[in-house]
């Protein structure tokens, strides 16, 4: 019977080196297209920026283009505001080539997740979940439509989560037409 303990000890000895360390932690990096108009080529948006706040529940949001440039959110109660990200996304290069593509190293969980593209005056929210193991990056594309005149929704939750995405205002459509012009 001791012959049998010391050999178990010794397996689970040995079997405990064999675990690797689990974590939920991600980066996130993000691909952003723009649509100009409906049925139009999707173009490589060049002027998005991202960051993240950890909130801790679902019940957070951005209440405006101005909340977004300024990196204001608001919990639904619209008691509390914070303005200083937990994240802020950064270039993501491969191979030195520049991309435009943004990453956003997460760690906890839910984080709402704010993507601005001035270009067009609009901004994108996710909560993003982390709750599968070891995905040690997570790629996502984001297609923006400037020509939709009603917020609309973008992903699903099997392909990593939901966006939800503020078109533009009339005024901040013809701000971008003037600035365009401009050039």
């Amino acid at each position: 019977m001791r012959y049998r303990l010391a050999i178990l000890a010794v397996a689970l000895l040995l079997c405990a080196g064999c675990f690797k360390s689990v974590t939920k932690d991600t980066n996130l990096i993000l691909k952003t297209l723009i649509q100009e108009k409906s049925g139009g080529e999707n173009i490589l948006a060049t002027d998005t920026y991202a960051y993240a706040y950890y909130t801790g529940t679902d019940k957070w949001m951005v209440s405006s283009y101005e909340d977004a440039v300024a990196r204001i959110v608001t919990d639904s109660l619209g008691v509390e505001r914070r303005n200083i990200p937990d994240v802020e996304g950064v270039p993501f290069t491969r191979d030195e080539d520049d991309n435009y593509y943004i990453s956003l190293p997460l760690n906890q969980s839910p984080a709402l997740v704010v993507l601005v593209a001035p270009s067009v005056g609009m901004y994108a929210t996710l909560f993003k979940h982390l709750n599968v193991e070891n995905i040690h990056e997570t790629y996502m594309t984001l297609l923006l439509h400037p020509w939709k005149k009603t917020p609309y929704t973008e992903g699903s939750v099997q392909k990593g989560g939901v966006w939800n995405i503020v078109p533009p205002t009339p005024e901040q459509t013809e701000n971008n037409n003037t600035n365009t012009d401009e050039k």
